[in-house]
């Protein structure tokens, strides 16, 4: 007896053990993760798919893809969806199981038209006032193809910038736009604008000849252009000013005077409504210019001791001669009275320009003599006021 129950214990532990297996095997299925059911035309989409095998596994096996229609729609072996033309088309995964039998699964997929587009390729935010843009458009049909289209052209304020026909425009005002593009497709219109801002130029104020170097002596006249924030030329007041005056000075209409040799800075400024200067500068050297000189030696016409040599310059940008009486110069100091002249008759002070009376009897020393021309006077002459005679003279050579 007690063998039969053992015997029945072991068979009913067999059944139930049979029916487990069986319970726990499920189908294995094939999808999609992310299916669609349209796809515009150029464009593209990535399919992924999930695999579970007969015990509920998710596994990753290799996929195989394909099209009903490659003409309309390609897949890729990754999976990447490229919509080629217009229409209809199933894309089938398949793979392998563990067993080897295929399993499949598929998506219908309509490949439909694009949304036609027409585009500003270089749009603006900002362009200066009286300056131009050439604007370039593409227009994409309902294939996804670039098309050449008659593009029609319009401004919402030519006041402020206007367009022509081929797209070019024109800043000439200050404010804010907007330049719309419009094309008609099939029936209907499509457009595209850009809106931007017409800023002002920098004001700028440009001496017209700017000069590298002047010679003392000699003058410039300058002039100037003051360019407003709208970039016209406008005529104001002009302020000239120099760096160093004693260098060279600039009068209210820019006539510049070199002085001496040296840099200086010359500046034309103006002061706009902001309160902001303006200005524009010209730096350049002076140079000693070329200066006539004459000498001589003063020789005794006496009986009293007067020799030396000397030479007499002019002062450059001045009316006014230099004499200088050389380290070589000796004078009696016995005579009282001795003058110095410049004649052009060596015997008489009549006509003559009395330079002054004679302090210095040894060694070098110089004279200034305003207002006299170099060519002016042929020779010194000293003569002794107290007796009017004659003490020596030098004649003035090239």
């Amino acid at each position: 007896m007690k063998h039969i129950y053992h015997l029945l214990t072991i068979f009913i532990l067999i059944g139930c053990v049979s029916n487990d297996i069986i319970d726990d095997r499920v189908e294995e299925q094939l999808s999609f993760n992310n299916p669609i059911e349209e796809l515009a035309v150029t464009k593209t989409h990535q399919l992924t798919t999930k695999y579970t095998n007969n015990v509920g596994e998710v596994l990753t096996p290799t996929i195989s893809w394909s099209s009903s229609e490659n003409s309309i729609l390609t897949v890729s072996e990754n999976g990447l969806l490229t919509a080629i033309s217009l229409g209809t088309t199933d894309i089938i995964a398949n793979t392998e199981t563990s067993e080897g039998e295929t399993i499949r699964s598929s998506l219908t997929i309509t490949v439909i038209s694009l949304e036609e587009t027409l585009t500003i390729n270089n749009s603006i935010e900002n362009i200066i006032v009286n300056n131009e843009h050439q604007y370039q458009t593409t227009f994409v049909n309902a294939l996804g193809i670039i098309e050449n289209v008659s593009i029609t052209w319009s401004s919402s304020d030519s006041n402020i910038a206007s367009v022509s026909s081929t797209g070019l425009v024109t800043a000439n005002n200050l404010g804010d736009v907007v330049i719309t593009a419009s094309t008609v497709a099939d029936g209907k219109t499509i457009s595209t604008e850009d809106g931007f801002t017409v800023n002002p130029v920098g004001e700028m104020m440009s001496i017209n000849n700017p000069i590298e170097e002047l010679t003392v002596g000699d003058t410039h006249q300058y002039t100037a252009t003051y360019t407003n924030n709208v970039g016209q030329n406008e005529n104001i007041t002009i302020n000239w000013s120099s760096s160093n005056d004693s260098i060279a000075s600039v009068d209210e209409q820019g006539t510049v005077t070199a002085k001496t040799a040296g840099e200086v800075t010359i500046k034309a400024s103006y002061t706009n409504t902001n309160g902001q200067e303006i200005s524009d500068t010209d730096t350049f050297n002076i140079q000693a210019g070329q200066t006539n000189t004459k000498s001589g030696t003063i020789r005794t016409t006496s009986s009293y001791e007067l020799t030396g040599a000397f030479t007499l310059s002019e002062i450059p940008g001045t009316n006014d001669l230099e004499l200088k009486i050389n380290d070589d110069y000796r004078a009696s100091t016995a005579l009282p009275g001795l003058y110095l002249y410049m004649t052009n008759n060596p015997n008489t002070v009549g006509n003559a320009k009395e330079i002054q009376k004679v302090a210095v009897f040894s060694g070098s020393h110089t004279y200034i003599i305003p207002n006299t021309g170099i060519n002016d006077f042929s020779h010194l002459l000293y003569w002794c006021k107290p007796f009017s005679v004659k003490v020596g003279d030098g004649e003035i050579t090239e």
